[in-house]
């Protein structure tokens, strides 16, 4: 039997609709439309770290990006590097009834880029791990995280190992070398210092309205240098492999991420997770979302939630 689903303080919907006066990121989609600050503040553990009572508009939020209440499992999709939660709304109508979409909205994305940026992996992991982990909904839940949020999704998912936490029913990574290797450092400085030319193998095409408007650019560009800042930050550790089940997506045509660094990531699992290649380049969870739901979702209906229907 499922259990109820009684609405989290620190839960959102995202409206269906943004306003016309939105403006649109490099790849065209629609930021997320502004989200009421919840009350109250969230404390997390840091590893190696005092804990902190951080106020709670500061940190990532849930977003429920199609309530359904009725849905057995929920799935937490981790945007990429510069990105809020419009990123996945094409995902909430292609998923099946039975999963329950959701996203984070994290300061300096989206409809949050009036505040400052989180720069500091541990700390994002930490709240993140507090979002998935959800005290008022006791369904099962998966991770999905793509890019820098494939990080993110990985070490709030250690995070909740740490605290003895829920574990999700799947875990899902998507064009991240695997991070204990540190190749991702090497891959992506000399994109950052290559301009534009290395924003458009991160992004894809610019459009022409961006480049020429220096508030648009810095718009498009802060939330995604603050992004690559938190991943250069990062300092792997050593910790037993992850027991959870586990699946790596990537692009077959991805300059920024080759088959072999991906595969690296079974290192980190006691058992290694496939690698499915989407057509398209670092972008193809927008480009092939239709094929990747298809697999995700019949990836986690047979690991993590054997019975659900289509």
């Amino acid at each position: 039997m499922t259990a109820p689903h009684h609405p989290s303080p620190t839960d959102s919907t995202e409206p269906a609709e943004a306003t016309a006066s939105t403006v649109r990121p490099a790849d065209g989609r629609l930021p997320a439309p502004a989200e009421p600050d919840p009350p109250g503040a969230r404390t997390a553990a840091v590893p190696g770290r005092t804990r902190q009572t951080a106020p709670e508009q500061a940190g990532p939020r849930r977003v429920v990006l199609d309530r359904r209440p009725d849905a057995t499992t929920r799935l937490y999709c981790v945007p990429p590097a510069g990105m809020g939660p419009e990123c996945y709304h094409r995902w909430a109508r292609l998923l099946p009834a039975w999963i329950e979409p959701c996203t984070v909205s994290l300061p300096g994305r989206g409809a949050r880029t009036g505040e400052v940026s989180l720069t500091d992996p541990d700390e994002v992991s930490a709240l993140l791990a507090a979002v998935f982990d959800d005290p008022a909904d006791a369904r099962p839940f998966a991770v999905f995280g793509h890019s820098a949020g494939a990080l993110l999704a990985y070490e709030a998912v250690r995070q909740l190992r740490r605290t003895q936490g829920r574990l999700p029913g799947l875990l899902a990574v998507s064009s991240l070398p695997a991070p204990h290797r540190g190749t991702y450092l090497l891959n992506l400085v000399p994109r950052l210092a290559a301009g534009l030319d290395g924003l458009r193998e991160l992004l894809g095409p610019l459009p022409r309205r961006v480049l020429e408007d220096p508030r648009l650019m810095a718009l498009v560009c802060t939330p995604l240098l603050a992004d690559c800042l938190l991943l250069l930050h990062h300092r792997h550790c050593e910790e037993p492999p992850l027991d959870v089940p586990f699946v790596l997506y990537g692009g077959d045509r991805d300059p920024v991420v080759d088959p072999e660094e991906l595969t690296a990531w079974n290192d980190l699992v006691t058992v290694p997770g496939p690698l499915r290649l989407m057509p398209g380049d670092h972008g193809h969870p927008h480009l092939s979302a239709r094929a990747l739901i298809t697999d995700l979702t019949d990836t986690l209906r047979a690991h993590a939630h054997p019975g659900a229907t289509r």
